[in-house]
């Protein structure tokens, strides 16, 4: 039990009609006396009633709350923590309720005024907006229950702890799970350039189509069907993809509300998506700290082994090491693959940069997909307005040029590049990709 704000107001103004009284016994000592009687009469009166209400505020019974947590929270999204309260005392109850949340998480609808009638059930509830993903754990519900006067508050504890898992922003999966390849595609801005009977894997035979190459003829089935019949092929399926994810602190770089390497999450688990649509199968291998590594998986439960694999992972303060990642992916995959190095590129990495791409490059189909960062670009709109100004733009415009100095050297060397904000990310790997499997590269 504590006391209320009513309650401390009222000693408050005790204590302030006790110094009037008191002024009052100096002036007019018979009116003071006559003041000090009543100031005591109205304390004995304030003093029992605070002590009845505390020996009736004290018990508190029957007041019960449960919380029916999502089964899992995407990072950056609002969604709603339903409240289930109920009251089966005797008398009304009012109280002020809160959680204890999990640190990942932020609600401004917090705390809640509520007020139950005897007997009364109420469905509540609040938002929260995840900030951090990994394990989020609940506490008990807390309610502050007033008194029947008011003039205490008893602190209950309500339900059970529970916990729930804050997986990257993995909404934009669900929105597409319904569509075909074509309408994911389009949903994702993505391109298609049609292409015919250039694919690896033979998909059906159908008539000759005007614009088809003579070796997609099967003449046999020609002769047999007594018209032109051409084979018809599909991209080759059964590949592999693996995201060799820079989980270093230059990834902890924000872009919004988000770091870099929640975006870079966001944008892998969006492309690994579309890539496991396409039959292929997808693994990921960390680097610069966490090495956490998953192999390459296929089929319909992929992406959520996949999403239960990193939802927990964070970005550390380890300097990102190119050389020892390609180095180790080597050792670990044998296979031919299609590495993507998924990184915010700097022009001081450019000699291990190169190196770790030249030798992964032996083995392997290896893409760089660089997080450029906003605020350069920010910074370049931003209007000169005095000698300080004009060296931040100075500054600025020189990283970018030593930046794109790097990424030509990687052209040069034949090194696919998918260069975007973070925010885009998603969309150019998709892109980048399905040129490749298109092109028959893959």
């Amino acid at each position: 039990m504590r006391p209320s704000p009513r309650l401390i107001r009222l000693l408050l103004i005790g204590c302030g009609s006790a110094l009037l009284v008191s002024g009052a016994h100096i002036v007019q000592p018979e009116l003071g006396a006559l003041l000090a009687k009543a100031w005591w009469l109205l304390l004995a009166v304030l003093l029992l009633s605070a002590t009845l209400d505390f020996i009736t505020g004290n018990n508190v019974y029957g007041l019960t709350g449960k919380r029916t947590l999502p089964g899992n929270l995407a990072l950056g999204v609002e969604q709603p923590i339903q409240l289930q309260l109920n009251n089966q005392s005797d008398r009304s109850l009012v109280f002020v309720l809160s959680d204890q949340l999990p640190i990942q998480l932020r609600s401004q609808k917090l705390p809640l005024h509520i007020q139950l009638q005897p007997g009364q059930q109420l469905e509540t509830g609040y938002l929260v907006q995840p900030i951090r993903r990994g394990q989020a754990e609940f506490g008990q519900l807390e309610a502050l229950v007033s008194s029947p006067w008011a003039l205490w508050q008893k602190h209950v504890r309500l339900g059970q702890t529970q916990s729930v898992r804050v997986y990257p922003n993995f909404l934009g999966i669900s929105s597409l799970q319904s569509l075909s390849t074509e309408q994911t595609l389009r949903q994702l801005g993505v391109i298609q350039h049609q292409r015919r009977g250039e694919g690896l894997d033979f998909r059906q035979l159908r008539e000759y189509r005007r614009g088809d190459s003579q070796r997609q003829i099967d003449w046999r089935a020609s002769a047999r069907m007594q018209k032109l019949i051409s084979r018809e092929y599909q991209d080759e399926r059964d590949q592999e993809i693996i995201f060799l994810l820079d989980c270093g602190r230059r990834m902890r770089t924000h872009d919004g509300d988000l770091s870099h390497f929640d975006h870079a999450l966001n944008a892998m688990l969006l492309s690994a998506y579309v890539a496991i649509r396409q039959g292929d199968a997808v693994g990921l291998q960390c680097f610069a700290g966490n090495q956490s590594r998953l192999p390459a998986v296929k089929g319909e439960g992929a992406i959520n082994l996949l999403l239960n694999h990193v939802y927990d992972i964070h970005s550390g303060t380890a300097h990102s090491d190119y050389s020892a990642a390609a180095e180790q992916l080597l050792a670990r995959q044998q296979r031919r693959a299609l590495v993507i190095l998924l990184t915010n590129v700097r022009d001081e990495d450019s000699a291990d940069l190169s190196a770790a791409v030249q030798q992964l490059s032996r083995h392997h189909l290896v893409m760089v997909a660089s997080l450029r960062e906003s605020s350069l670009d920010s910074l370049l709109q931003k209007p000169i307005a005095n000698f300080d100004d004009a060296l931040m733009n100075c500054a600025g415009r020189d990283l970018i040029q030593r930046r794109e100095r790097l990424l030509q050297q990687l052209r040069a060397r034949n090194t696919i590049l998918a260069d975007a904000l973070p925010r885009d990310m998603h969309t150019s790997l998709v892109e980048t990709y399905w040129q490749l499997k298109r092109s028959g590269k893959m």
